[in-house]
């Protein structure tokens, strides 16, 4: 073990595997700060340069690309409320209102010292777990998924803004929309009114796009300043304490760390859940849940640590079973082919030193991210001061290309702009555009899970899983706790009021 550990890292140390290795940190942050791409985009464009290249580089190279653009997603999320792809979708929630606040500093640099902690905690798990973690694996199956998928929906109750039906309007809609396109299970055509583009349904990220980016600079042209008007509010915060911020939370940290690495490991749940339940269970651990959605720092960090440590999580089935675990992960088999490298058995015998040689990418490579981040910090908190008349041509632009380049299809430019006047109403009305984008994402993992379940275990699937069964439990728990919270809140008021 301790001859293919150091065999790993001795690999990384030639010219061309540092060099691939920066190249490739240096790509993911721009991938990543374009919205609508991320680290899927990142690694299939890198693919056909995997040729020819020593193992160890081709690897640091697209590791490298995707690891970068965890913290590249969170700096659009943070500055401009634009996600850049749809993992970095709780970002928005508590860092943007953060940089309203003046405190966008702090906000970059709490994420990117989380997502490197969350990176380190995952890349410590990737190496140690491999041979225990296969009859975990094995015990959990759709049902289990679904209850996974039902624990994100708790979080709509957050985002309601005081307004329960409001919320949950929002989220009914955007599983209506999600609904758009063939149906998973019987491939008939819905709601796509005998139109070929609806076929393949909206594209989650041009929907997001929209709904945020567009209707944002929407907003800020009627509004007709900058998001930060320096007039009013000053940066006053610095990198030290988003750093502070991050080890001052540490069992937090700890824990969205844990929770991306047990999502990681199951296969086809991917970043943009375990992002959601990690603000979840942020927001529902917390003695203050009032102030997430406000700018609360925690709802920064608990996201980032989960993203970065979904990337150890997902390389675990990945590589001891063959079996991606997101669909970045499944590009990288790919790349396997090209290199010769089989998942499986083998990779935890004869090829251990070359998934050593990853778990270090993962460390090499979120701290160089970090440094870079932490450095970048300060320039890029001074972004959204910029004033309107320059900010919305440069952003609108970004989005509109970004929705392009999803599919190539110059309806999506269409779509992204329908989906900006959709979010601008919705803000304008109070409807959380947050809840819409929860019910998007979880409505087809919902779907396809409930629909196996009922074939394989019957109706009374939940009775027939144990595990289920505990999920369903601890779903109840987690969602009444906030309000059984806010009642004793409420009890405590009214006793003091009448003590007074």
């Amino acid at each position: 073990m301790l001859e293919a550990i150091v065999s790993g890292l001795t690999a990384l140390f030639t010219p061309q595997a540092i060099l691939f290795m920066v190249v490739g940190v240096i790509y993911g942050l721009i991938i990543g700060i374009l919205p609508g791409l991320g680290g899927i985009v990142a690694m299939a464009l890198l693919l056909p340069f995997t040729y020819g290249f020593e193992r160890a580089a081709t690897l640091a190279l697209l590791l490298g690309a995707h690891i970068a653009t965890v913290w590249g997603d969170s700096v659009t999320s943070i500055l401009f409320n634009v996600p850049g792809a749809a993992k970095a979708l709780p970002l928005c929630f508590d860092g943007y209102p953060m940089t309203q606040q003046g405190r966008a500093t702090r906000a970059l640099a709490a994420s990117a010292t989380a997502a490197f902690l969350g990176g380190l905690i995952g890349a410590v798990f990737l190496a140690l777990s491999i041979p225990l973690v296969r009859p975990l694996m094995l015990a959990l199956g759709p049902s289990e998924y679904l209850m996974m998928a039902l624990w994100g929906l708790t979080i709509i109750a957050t985002f309601s803004e005081g307004s329960l039906l409001k919320g949950m309007t929002a989220a009914a809609l955007g599983v209506l929309v999600a609904f758009i396109g063939m149906d998973i299970v019987t491939a008939t055509p819905r709601f796509t009114f005998d139109s070929p583009f609806l076929m393949d349904g909206i594209s989650f990220p041009v929907a997001m796009i929209g709904m945020f980016a567009v209707a944002e600079m929407m907003k800020l042209y009627v509004k007709g300043s900058s998001i930060v008007d320096r007039n009013v509010v000053q940066e006053n915060s610095t990198v030290l304490e988003g750093v502070k911020d991050a080890f001052r939370h540490w069992w937090l940290v700890v824990r969205s760390s844990l929770l991306g690495l047990w999502i990681g490991v199951l296969p086809g749940v991917g970043a943009s859940v375990g992002g959601l339940a990690a603000y979840a269970q942020a927001v529902q651990t917390s003695k203050t849940p009032e102030r997430f959605g406000k700018g609360a720092v925690e709802g920064v960090i608990a996201p980032d640590a989960t993203m970065a440590a979904n990337e150890g999580g997902g390389l675990l089935p990945t590589l001891a079973f063959g079996i991606p675990g997101g669909e970045s992960m499944a590009i990288l088999l790919v790349a396997f082919v090209s290199l010769g490298i089989v998942p499986g058995p083998d990779m935890l015998t004869k090829n251990l030193d070359l998934v050593f040689s990853m778990v270090w990418i993962i460390v090499l490579a979120s701290s160089l991210v970090t440094v870079i981040g932490l450095a970048m910090s300060p320039s890029l908190a001074r972004l959204p001061t910029l004033h309107v008349n320059l900010m919305v041509p440069m952003v609108l632009s970004v989005c509109f290309v970004g929705a392009y380049a999803t599919r190539s299809r110059i309806e999506d430019v269409v779509v992204a702009a329908i989906f900006g006047v959709l979010g601008y109403i919705m803000d304008k009305y109070r409807y959380s555009r947050a809840n819409f984008v929860i019910g998007m994402v979880l409505a087809t993992m919902i779907e396809r899970n409930l629909h196996i379940s009922l074939s394989l275990h019957g109706k009374f699937f939940i009775f027939v899983r144990p595990v289920a069964l505990a999920m369903f439990l601890f779903i109840i728990v987690t969602t009444a706790l906030p309000f059984i919270r806010n009642w004793r809140r409420r009890r405590v008021q009214q006793a003091g009021g009448k003590t007074s």
